[in-house]
């Protein structure tokens, strides 16, 4: 019986020892008997095979057909990637297609839940995907880091589900052409089995940020394969990407409060004639010292006032920690110094206008040209930014919070983890 299952599995249609006859459909395992089997054991047994020669059968019957693969993606960039992406995809698989095999690509704005572990399961949603859209490969894009095996990775491929995710984030600064090609790569596993080659030099795998782990299902009759991130260069590439994930740019028009405060303290700077003498004497290395510590103060408000540092628990917390906060800390000063090169332009543009030339240098008591506006500018806006911390206090906490991060990643951050890193959802 053992020799019939494999045989099913490869797609043969009878076993000439048991009478056994397979009809595989691309949406059903239909078992009948030329002669009675007794044992209804066997139903049960073949029927754990049902997914992988499902998967099997589609890929036999379509050699001369039309495939078609799914993409969803968490709400934000990922999103965004995977429209424009569509097309582009389409022509790669097409252009690239064997046998008469033609492609279609559908995008659908579904997203599904975080689990209790705060990320996206996608093979316990495969089945439901599948019936619902009708799709032949289901690839989801996430912008939250998973995890396979203690190891951050950059995709997870399921071949007997015919489904993958792929974490945005790992390719560092996403473009639509990186993100098809790895896409591309993901597809010719799915359908063909083909597993991009590995670097075989000493050099290649010094620059490489990708390895290969393999993880069993509960039956163990299928694997999950994951490209894990290595070393600090596949981590500078996550981190990289959850920043873009974030969007620090979303952040500054939510510190609304922090922006009123930084530009009345600023513009007294530039009406304030001490200020002028100040900006005058100090060197250009010590204007550049005091606007890096005004940027550091207000973001260092900015993280722990509004609760922005995570304390992750559960399994390997001490990388999370790390990559968690890392991309954090960039996201919110990355907002911080645009808020400080608005406020500069805003302050200079005004001393311009306000301030005559003449009564600067009467001040001054020396010629002045632009460089001395400049120099006025830059001191009060390090002054303004400086005030523009104690201002963010007035600023809601959670409008903070939900500027700073992803969507998903604000979701994750909001559910209640246990010690064992599991966790539910916050109303």
């Amino acid at each position: 019986m053992a020799s019939a299952l494999h045989q099913a599995d490869q797609g043969t249609k009878t076993h000439s020892g048991t009478g056994l006859v397979l009809y595989l459909r691309e949406d059903w395992v239909l078992l009948a008997f030329a002669r009675a089997v007794p044992s209804v054991g066997v139903v049960a047994t073949a029927a754990k095979y049902n997914l992988v020669a499902h998967r099997r059968c589609i890929i036999q019957q379509q050699q001369q057909g039309l495939r078609t693969v799914g993409l969803l993606a968490d709400p934000g960039i990922a999103q965004v990637l995977a429209g424009k992406v569509r097309q582009r995809l389409e022509k790669a698989l097409n252009d690239n297609a064997e046998n008469q095999v033609r492609w279609s690509v559908q995008v659908d704005p579904f997203t599904l839940p975080l689990d209790e572990s705060g990320q996206v399961m996608l093979n316990k949603h495969v089945g439901s995907l599948r019936k619902k859209f009708g799709w032949d490969y289901i690839i989801y894009l996430t912008d939250l880091p998973q995890y396979g095996q203690g190891q951050p990775v950059s995709r997870s491929i399921s071949q007997s589900f015919g489904a993958a995710t792929l974490v945005v984030p790992s390719l560092g600064m996403a473009r639509p052409k990186n993100l098809t090609t790895a896409l591309v790569d993901i597809l010719r596993e799915l359908a063909g089995g083909r597993k991009p080659l590995m670097p075989t030099s000493l050099s290649a795998r010094a620059f490489s940020v990708s390895g290969s782990l393999h993880e069993p299902s509960e039956d163990g009759r299928s694997s999950t394969r994951y490209v894990s991130l290595k070393g600090l260069r596949g981590r500078i590439f996550l981190v990289s990407g959850m920043v873009r994930s974030n969007r620090p740019w979303r952040l500054v028009p939510q510190l609304s409060s922090a922006l009123a405060g930084a530009a009345a303290t600023g513009a007294f700077g530039v009406f304030y004639t001490s200020i002028w003498s100040m900006a005058d004497y100090l060197s250009s290395l010590r204007l550049a010292l005091i606007t890096v510590v005004s940027i550091l103060l207000l973001g260092l408000w900015l993280l722990f006032h509004n609760r922005l540092w995570e304390r992750p628990r559960g399994k390997h917390y001490r990388e999370r920690l790390v990559l968690y906060n890392t991309s954090t800390v960039l996201t919110v000063m990355l907002a911080a110094t645009a808020m400080y090169i608005l406020l500069f332009i805003a302050l200079l543009l005004g001393s311009i206008v306000v301030i005559d030339q003449g009564f600067l240098a009467y001040q001054l008591r020396h010629p002045v040209g632009f460089a001395e506006y400049v120099n006025l500018a830059w001191l009060a806006a390090s002054l303004g930014t400086l005030g523009g911390a104690i201002g963010s206090s007035f600023d809601q906490v959670e409008s903070i919070q939900q500027a700073t991060f992803s969507q998903r990643e604000y979701e994750r951050r909001n559910m209640d983890f246990g010690v064992d890193g599991s966790g539910t959802q916050n109303p």
